[in-house]
């Protein structure tokens, strides 16, 4: 296991999900990704995991990765160092970062999630509906979490192509029809 002070000079980084256990008696860990894509784990080098509750870059622990495989709705990776059940148990709740490069997709191909962290999001009727800030899953469906709240919960937009009429990736907004009221689920009567 290695840290580092500097570690955005060489990848800017992302959260991609977190550790959600140990797994198996050898200390390889379960980490439960946010959107349930793993297509990029084969090109992942290095785990970098930020201790929970931490907001410094500077607390962030990098373990090479030795062998991945997808599981579930993430991945179980074998890390250099980590060598028994106390040890992985250990990394439970660690947010889970991987360079931002992984997650670019090429032209005709379907994009990441992270592809549009920052991006706005505009309502044919509501107008601006507020930006995207971090992604989740309700099981069914990608969720875009955005940085506005109701009544203290953030607004979640389900992303799928039954709401989205267009993306504009210059102008980094995503324009959708959402139904009557789902912005304001949570809002009090």
């Amino acid at each position: 296991m290695k840290t580092s002070e500097n570690i955005l000079e060489n990848a800017e980084l992302i959260k991609v999900g977190h550790v959600s256990d140990g797994h198996g008696l050898r200390g390889d860990v379960y980490v439960l990704v946010a959107s349930g894509d793993v297509s990029w784990i084969d090109d992942l080098e290095q785990l970098h995991l930020m201790p929970p509750g931490s907001t410094d870059l500077k607390n962030i622990k990098i373990f090479e990765i030795k062998k991945t495989k997808p599981f579930k709705k993430g991945f179980i990776a074998q890390l250099e160092g980590v060598t028994d059940r106390n040890q992985s148990e250990a990394l439970r709740k660690y947010e889970v970062w991987a360079p931002s490069d992984l997650f670019v997709s090429e032209d005709g191909e379907q994009p990441y999630l992270q592809e549009f962290l920052n991006f706005s999001i505009e309502d044919k009727t509501l107008g601006s509906v507020g930006v995207i800030l971090d992604f989740s899953s309700n099981g069914f469906q990608d969720l875009f979490i955005l940085d506005k709240k109701v009544n203290g919960q953030s607004i979640e937009i389900p992303f799928v192509k039954q709401f989205v009429t267009q993306i504009d990736y210059d102008a980094k907004k995503i324009f959708v029809d959402l139904p009557e009221g789902l912005v304001l689920i949570n809002e009090k009567d």
